[in-house]
């Protein structure tokens, strides 16, 4: 069994970016697209996040025999990765573009780790894709001719689905910062928390506390059709029952049709003057309700579920890693709601250094990029220039890694397994009811 644990120290400067290699502190270790920045701040001596002791990785699933060659050549491809040679890892990030915003965020995070956690003979090339997969085509096509040994990024799936082919014919592992799972396959991860297994964490826990009747109301997307997919495979797995289905337009200006299919409503309850009693609400068929949506959206859609008195005082409303927002855990209509969502202290402690560095808090896409980095570096750490092994075996520990958002590890399918805590909409923030795993060993809620 192999554990890993990521190293942390102080903060550093952030580098400028222009069209030239970077000359501050760092030195060689991050070149690419970068002009001079400011010199880093001494750091204080690194400490040490607890290893994620774990048991073996669970045997995926057969793939199916329509994918079954194709998965058989990419784990070759990746398996080829092997070859011994200097620690170069390539970073792909949108530094124009719409999303140049979050890339500059991911490079900030990438930095960092470079700072905290790596080896002098580490480099970090950076290549700017302009969030198209035509721009992220491109830079993989470069990250082959400067040799990198290990790709970090891109963060879109249609990006990581665009660098996919060339990455499996260089033996080259890509770590993507998207969370689509249809992009994901051996050697080609995806690390951006999916919501599928949080909404597993969410039921499994659910089902302990004796919730046995479920239904859903999802909006019409990519989002919907993945948390539907899960709520039915968790509950096929958990032995429970999922009553109905309601999917709404998110283009609509009224949400209103749906939740009254959801809760078999004729029509919106009779508006009566002030201290008259109405007719007691219809019975509902459900004991819990997913509503896997965030934002303004969200808000109206759950205002829509209590003006139609399908509230909290009758039902659970389930959530995703998304609600886990001040703004959404200020909405009173979800008070009391449950969610799943990876683990707090860890990611504490990294918003702090950062907001110590940069002035500003991490975006919560900036943990994947410290991971990812400092994952590479640690798989680095004292093999010398010409012993950096970037293959999928060494960097698929069966232990997995704890990191900013906790534990996690990457599976042979391209998949990644986090630890997830569920957790509470209090009037005061997220309330822990079930806390993270520290290890992949089997855990009772």
């Amino acid at each position: 069994m192999r554990s890993l644990a990521m190293l942390f120290a102080a903060g550093f400067a952030a580098a400028c970016l222009a069209g030239c290699e970077q000359t501050n502190e760092l030195g060689a270790k991050v070149a690419g697209i970068f002009g001079p920045g400011p010199s880093a701040p001494a750091s204080a001596p690194p400490t040490a996040l607890p290893p994620a002791e774990t048991a073996p990785v669970p045997a995926p699933a057969p793939p199916s025999a329509s994918t079954a060659t194709d998965a058989a050549a990419a784990a070759a491809a990746a398996q080829s990765a092997a070859r011994k040679g200097p620690p170069r890892v390539a970073l792909l990030l949108p530094l124009t573009g719409p999303n140049a915003g979050v890339g500059r965020a991911l490079l900030d995070a990438a930095t960092q780790a470079v700072f905290e956690v790596a080896d002098d003979d580490f480099v970090l090339l950076v290549r700017d894709t302009g969030g198209t997969p035509q721009g992220a085509a491109a830079a993989m096509d470069w990250a082959v001719e400067q040799q990198a040994r290990l790709v970090v990024g891109p963060l879109l799936g249609s990006e990581t689905q665009a660098v996919s082919a060339r990455a499996r014919s260089a033996g080259i592992v890509v770590l993507s910062f998207s969370n689509d799972r249809t992009v994901a396959a051996p050697g080609i991860f995806t690390l951006g928390i999916a919501p599928q297994d949080a909404i597993a964490r969410t039921i499994e826990y659910a089902r302990s506390r004796g919730l046995e009747r479920f239904a859903a109301l999802v909006p019409a997307n990519t989002l919907g059709q993945a948390a539907e997919r899960a709520l039915r495979s968790s509950l096929a797995s958990t032995g429970g029952e999922l009553v109905r289905v309601e999917r709404y337009d998110t283009g609509a200006l009224d949400y209103a049709p749906a939740v009254r299919r959801l809760g078999q409503l004729a029509g919106p309850p009779p508006r009566l003057a002030r201290g008259e009693l109405g007719p007691p609400p219809p019975e509902l068929d459900f004991e819990a309700v997913l509503v896997p949506d965030f934002g303004d959206r969200l808000a109206q859609v759950v205002a829509q579920l209590h003006g139609n008195e399908i509230d909290p005082a009758r039902v659970k409303y389930l959530g995703i890693p998304l609600w886990n927002d001040p703004r959404t855990l200020r909405e009173p209509s979800l008070q009391g709601a449950w969610f799943a969502d990876t683990a707090a202290a860890p990611r504490a402690a990294f918003d702090g250094r950062f907001r110590a560095t940069f002035g500003r808090p991490a975006p919560r896409v900036a943990d994947l990029a410290y991971d990812a980095v400092a994952l590479a570096a640690i798989v680095a750490h004292g093999k010398g220039p010409d012993g950096a092994d970037f293959s999928l075996a060494a960097l698929a520990a069966d232990s997995g890694f704890a990191g900013v958002d906790g534990i996690f590890r990457l599976l042979p399918d391209g998949f990644v397994e986090r630890g997830y805590a569920v957790l509470e909409v209090r009037r005061d923030g997220a309330y822990v009811l079930s806390p993270a795993p520290e290890t992949f060993e089997a855990q009772s809620n």
